[in-house]
């Protein structure tokens, strides 16, 4: 006769229970002795980034990131008021300043309406240059006068006494009275004047 095989008991579940808890017991608690130890010693240690020359951990890392998207923050606000200064005072001031000072251009033009004024003639002063300092409050002018035959150091000395007399100048320095000729152009009286505006 065949032989049957009898099927093995089945365990009881509190059997198997009890059989598995002391080493399901043991594992636990060593599991939680290395996951503390490790918490407490291990994770610090190696989870700590250097940031601007100082360890810091992860609590102190969010900290700091908040003090620093604050200080952007500030100094964002700080240089939208230095670009976007049209409520600042000192604008106002540096505006007003601006619109008061007299432009090299209007000086240039005034000089040689004068100078035609003067002289007679549109073409009897030649500019060479003009040095103008807004904060100095002077314009440095150089030329000469030509085209006038032999009395280009009379013109000169019209033309430097009539700079003194204009509205907008307090002060002009007399320049040297010469006559050069050139055999091109003729007799011609260089001048160098600086003039202190008002």
């Amino acid at each position: 006769m065949p032989e049957t095989a009898i099927p093995a008991p089945r365990p009881d579940p509190s059997v198997v229970l009890w059989r598995i808890g002391l080493p399901f017991s043991i594992f636990s608690a060593v599991l939680a002795l290395i996951l503390t130890v490790s918490w407490v010693f291990l994770l610090p240690r190696y989870t700590r980034i250097e940031i601007s020359g100082t360890l810091r951990n992860a609590a102190q890392i969010r900290a700091h990131r908040a003090e620093l998207t604050s200080q952007i923050a500030t100094k964002e606000e700080e240089r939208r008021q230095l670009v976007l200064a049209v409520h600042d005072p000192q604008y106002n001031v540096l505006k007003e300043h601006r619109r008061n000072r007299v432009s090299l251009e209007d000086l240039r033009t005034q000089l040689q309406e004068h100078a035609a004024t003067i002289t007679g003639k549109t073409d009897v002063v030649r500019w060479n240059s003009f040095e103008y300092d807004p904060e100095g409050k002077t314009l440095h002018i150089r030329g000469d006068i030509h085209n006038v035959e032999t009395r280009s150091m009379t013109v000169l000395a019209e033309f430097a006494q009539s700079l003194k007399t204009l509205s907008f100048v307090a002060s002009a320095t007399t320049p040297a009275f010469t006559r050069e000729e050139d055999p091109k152009t003729g007799f011609r009286s260089p001048f160098d004047i600086t003039l202190t505006l008002q």
